[in-house]
Parts: structure tokens; C-alpha cells; sequence
């Protein structure tokens, strides 16, 4: 059959002879294209896979599993109207490694949802462990100047000067939010299928690069370094380009799942793709692949500095938003607390947009929310067993403080359709 195809062919005949044509070079142009093509997506594909941290062994089947059924518990304890104490539902792991759903709320000394009077929760729920979870309600964590709370002195490690070389975890937000301060998280490109010159674009949240009154960027959006709500001088250092618009006090059938940003750095600007203390991100964890009890560090403009683990994951949250007085449901993102006794708290406000990183260096999710400061117990934190059928199991924290919220990296990179630079 080849033969055949890469024959010469007659073209015309005429007086001045037979004319021929040869099939053999449209052939191999044709071979030398696919084979580039081939090349192209086989490259692209390795690549992609090799700034995804490998997987540890998850039980992807027994997690889906999980996740469906806390999503069946959120329907109903996260509603608008069911509940006043409970704010979130997440998964967690027990002491053994098996997964559990963990149940928020904010006082264990009140009624858990309206009329429940002193009924408490299931000790499981189609065969997982509920655990309960004394937790405050989450807020953003942009931070209006310097109150008594801000207090430099109170948090002297955090990065809140002008900078002349842009790096992570320092102060930075749009110019439109007088008075407000916020974290430039990291450094990304965005996806183009096709070849241009690739742009350096800083990422933190939405309510910090932009105006979340407004629904569209305009001129007026440029980012200042440090933040409008230092009291040192800035200046603008970049454009925004694009953020995620939060709805709030919405139900649970239209959930928000990422708060990001990204703003063009101008190119006068230098910069260095790596975080203080931390150094440059080498890779990303795919959400599904985040494990709860992995360890996860951070620098933000406040709190510089500061190390925790993975609490819960596939968390379901409202979050408080204060400058507003609203609220906003998020799903399936990522609960941090503080590595104690080293860190009282993993956040604090100001810290929003900063990027969480595992003990490798790969990106795990972006700050947008948490608890800043810790708050007095209406009782004490006890250490006792959950029984679930009569069995002992491990032990749960009753109680989490100075904790934070992120969203999973992966997701941020899919919606907004960029890549970390790395």
C-alpha cells in the first residue's frame, strides 16, 4: 500500500512530454508535523505531572465516599436558618488514619441548631465518626490599618515596607481599599495555547487586589506596595487583570470556591519568585491529594513566619466578612491550625493572599479567612475519646484558635487558569 501511495502520480500529458507528481514529500512534511505535535503535548503533559507533587497513597474511592457524605451533613447543618452555632463541616482523620467529618461551631455551651435544645450530634453518621469542634467563626483577614490590634510590635516579623525587589509575603493590595492591608502571595504565568512572551503576575485574594464593591476591573485598579493601609509611603507596582467575585449570603446551592486575584507586575518592578523563609515554590498539590495532619507553612505581611498542619479538608464554611457585615459560603477548602506550642497562630489579619506551602516547598492553598484572635472558652479544653459503637477511638481536639483558611492551590489554578512560577 505504500508502495502505491508514495508512486509518482501522472499530472498531464501533453507534447512536451508526461508531467508527474511525487507524494512522497507531502508525506514526510505530514510525518514531521504529527511527530511535532506529538512531541508538544507529550511535553507539555510531562511537565504538567511533574510540577504535580506525587500522591501519597490516598484511598481516592474511600475519600469520595467521605466527601459525599459530609456534603449530605453540610445540606443540612450549614442552611440558612438551621443553625446560628454551627458554622462549618469538613473532613478530618482519627487517631487510627480512618477519615471522620468534624462538625464547627461556636459555643458548645448553646443549642447547636434552633430547638435542639440539649440533643447533640450523632456519634456517626452512615457509618463515619462525627467529631465536634469548638471553633469561632471565620472572617477575612484584610486588616484596616494600624488599630490597637495591628500593632507593629505586636507582629514584628511580618514585611510591611517598600520593597525594591518584589518577593512573597509581602504588604500589598489595591489602591481603592483606603486603609486596608493585605499579602502578595506568590508569583504565576497565565495558560495560552498560544506562544507569547509570558508575563510575571502576582496572585493573592480577591478582596485583597480588588474593590469587591465593584464587578469590573478598571483603570483605577492598580496595586500598591506596601498595602493603602500602611503608614509607610507606597506606590503602585502593578494592574489587576482578573479576580473571582464572591457572592455572599447566598444558600449553600451556590457556594464560592475560591477567593483570587491576579495583577500584571509592571516590569521596572524586579522580581524573585520565592518566599522569606521559605524560599521558591517547587511544586503543587492537587487538591484530592492534600492529606489532613500534613505539615504546612506560611509568610504573610502580619505574621511573617509561621508553621501548622492540615486540620480538616473538603471543608464547608461560612465566612464573615466585617468591612460588609455579610457572609459568605465557601466549599471544600482547607482548615490549618497552628503548630503549638512554637505558633499560637497561623494567621492573623493582614495575612490574606498569603500562600501555603508543605514541608517541600509545593503549594498547597491560598489564606483568604481565619480566626485571628484567639478567644476565651466558655469551658475548659478537655482530652477525652469519642466512642463510636462502643469503641474507643483517638483522641479529638475539642477546641481550634488561631487557626486559617485557604483555598486548595489547584482549584485557584484552574479557575483562574494560570501556573506558579516555579
Amino acid at each position: 500500500m505504500f508502495i502505491i501511495i508514495l508512486a509518482p502520480h501522472v499530472l498531464r500529458t501533453g507534447e512536451d512530454g508526461t508531467w508527474y507528481y511525487d507524494d512522497t514529500f507531502t508525506w514526510v512534511t505530514g510525518v514531521l508535523v504529527l511527530a511535532w505535535l506529538v512531541w508538544f503535548f507529550v511535553r507539555r503533559y510531562l511537565r504538567a505531572r511533574k510540577l504535580r507533587r506525587r500522591p501519597r497513597q490516598t484511598n481516592y474511592r474511600l475519600l469520595k465516599r467521605t466527601e459525599k457524605i459530609k456534603r449530605e451533613l453540610s445540606s443540612q447543618y450549614l442552611r440558612p436558618g438551621f443553625s446560628g452555632n454551627i458554622h462549618a463541616v469538613g473532613i478530618g482523620r482519627l487517631g487510627g488514619g480512618d477519615y471522620c467529618i468534624q462538625v464547627f461551631f461556636n459555643d458548645a455551651n448553646q443549642e447547636l441548631w434552633t430547638g435542639s435544645g440539649i440533643e447533640d450530634l450523632p456519634n456517626s453518621y452512615r457509618g463515619v465518626p462525627v467529631v465536634p469542634i469548638e471553633m469561632s467563626m471565620a472572617g477575612f483577614l484584610s486588616t484596616e490599618g494600624l488599630t490597637s490590634f495591628e500593632n507593629p510590635n505586636n507582629y514584628p516579623k511580618g514585611i510591611r515596607e517598600t520593597q525594591e525587589v518584589i518577593v512573597g509575603g509581602i504588604s500589598g493590595a489595591n489602591t481603592n481599599l483606603t486603609g486596608q492591608s493585605g499579602t502578595i502571595g506568590y508569583f504565576c504565568t497565565r495558560k495560552s495555547k498560544l506562544a507569547r512572551r509570558k508575563d510575571v503576575y502576582m496572585l493573592s485574594n480577591s478582596h485583597v487586589f480588588a474593590d469587591l464593591r465593584r464587578k469590573k476591573v478598571d483603570d483605577t485598579d492598580l496595586i500598591m506596595q506596601p498595602s493603602p493601609g500602611e503608614p509607610g509611603s507606597n506606590r503602585p507596582i502593578g494592574t489587576l487583570v482578573n479576580f473571582s467575585t464572591l457572592k455572599f449570603d447566598g444558600g449553600i446551592n451556590e457556594p464560592n470556591h475560591v477567593d483570587a486575584a491576579i495583577a500584571r507586575l509592571w516590569s521596572q518592578h524586579p522580581v524573585k519568585p520565592l518566599i522569606p523563609l521559605i524560599g521558591a515554590v517547587k511544586n503543587y498539590v492537587v487538591k484530592r491529594d492534600i492529606e489532613p495532619g500534613e505539615a504546612a507553612r506560611k509568610f504573610g505581611r502580619t505574621t511573617g513566619y509561621t508553621e501548622g498542619r492540615i486540620f480538616s479538608i473538603y471543608l464547608d464554611i461560612w465566612i464573615r466578612y466585617d468591612r460588609t457585615g455579610q457572609s459568605a459560603f465557601f466549599q471544600d477548602q482547607l482548615l490549618i491550625e497552628p503548630a503549638l506550642p512554637n505558633f499560637q497562630k497561623f494567621v492573623a489579619k493582614g495575612d490574606s493572599g498569603s500562600l501555603v506551602v508543605d514541608a517541600e516547598q509545593g503549594a498547597i492553598g491560598l489564606i483568604f479567612a481565619g480566626m485571628s484572635e484567639a478567644t476565651k472558652s466558655t469551658r475548659p479544653l478537655p482530652a477525652t475519646e469519642a466512642t463510636v459503637a462502643g469503641a474507643p477511638v483517638a483522641e479529638a481536639p475539642r477546641r481550634i484558635e488561631g487557626y486559617g483558611v485557604a483555598n486548595p492551590i489547584s482549584e485557584v489554578m484552574d479557575r483562574m487558569k494560570i501556573q506558579l512560577l516555579v
